[in-house]
């Protein structure tokens, strides 16, 4: 039967043969099954060219999917590592600030007990809604304004000792170290030394008296903040100028013996608003 054929005749425009062609004869005779068979391989093999395009299509979109979700999944971490990160940062500053608060407290305990008023000081005619949310950069700038405040105000206070010496008479009363008869009030505290050693001022603040003064021989008087003053007297030297304004710690003259003085050293004295108090307790503060 395949090996029937058929003789198709090709005619050009003119009616005459042109070709003849060679044709199975069971082709012919099963045309309509020969070409829903072409088609169904001509669609079959397209689709499989679209499904290989779009496998691969679709999996090179998956593997790019995959590396963003990746990227994000990192991102996401490191997010929430940073949050954590600020959030020990806040729990840190908050901590700093309360460490703040509690020492301004005992500050404030310590100068209520001399007499002195607190430093944070409760604001009159004030008022306004209270934020939620901190503002940690003005909360910082507010802390590092009032220690400076403090530690400006502290500089200002007698405390410390003015020299390492050995105190030989208390403030308070005393017999005569001249007579060794009756009692006599002594308004310092001496300290003995060798002449020529340093005097340190206990504050800072401007001389208001250097040199020499009766029975106090030669003596430097320190005016400081809050109705405060100090005395150094019994001095071989004075290193400063009536006037000058000078620190806590700085070195103002040398330990002497001039004036009422049994011996070398310094006599300390200290005053509020004019009255003489014991510089005991800023000696030990």
């Amino acid at each position: 039967m395949i090996k029937q054929k058929t003789s198709v005749v090709i005619l050009d425009s003119n009616g005459k043969s042109d070709r003849n062609i060679q044709i199975p004869t069971i082709i012919l005779k099963n045309w309509k099954y020969v070409l829903c068979s072409a088609i169904f391989v001509i669609c079959l093999i397209c689709s499989t060219i679209v499904y290989i395009a779009t496998k691969k299509t679709s999996e090179h979109y998956e593997e790019v999917l995959s590396k963003k979700l990746e990227a994000l999944q990192e991102a996401k971490q490191s997010l929430a590592v940073e949050e954590a990160s600020n959030q020990l940062n806040i729990i840190q500053m908050q901590k700093s600030f309360d460490s703040i608060d509690s020492t301004i407290n005992q500050i404030n305990a310590k100068m209520r007990k001399r007499g002195l008023k607190g430093f944070p000081q409760i604001t009159k005619n004030a008022g306004g809604p209270i934020e939620a949310e901190v503002d940690w950069e003005e909360l910082s700038k507010y802390y590092e304004k009032k220690l400076k405040s403090i530690d400006k105000n502290l500089a200002g206070i007698p405390l410390g000792i003015p020299h390492h010496g050995r105190i030989s008479s208390n403030y308070g009363y005393r017999r005569n170290p001249f007579t060794n008869r009756g009692l006599e009030m002594h308004s310092g505290i001496d300290i003995s030394g060798r002449i020529g050693e340093p005097i340190k001022a206990t504050a800072t603040g401007k001389v208001t008296h250097a040199g020499y003064k009766g029975q106090y021989g030669r003596v430097i008087i320190v005016k400081h903040s809050n109705g405060w003053e100090t005395r150094y007297a019994h001095l071989s030297r004075t290193h400063v100028r009536v006037g000058q304004q000078v620190e806590a710690g700085q070195i103002i003259g040398s330990l002497g013996n001039t004036g009422r003085s049994t011996g070398p050293h310094l006599h300390y004295e200290l005053l509020r608003n004019g009255k003489k108090m014991n510089p005991a307790p800023t000696m030990r503060f």
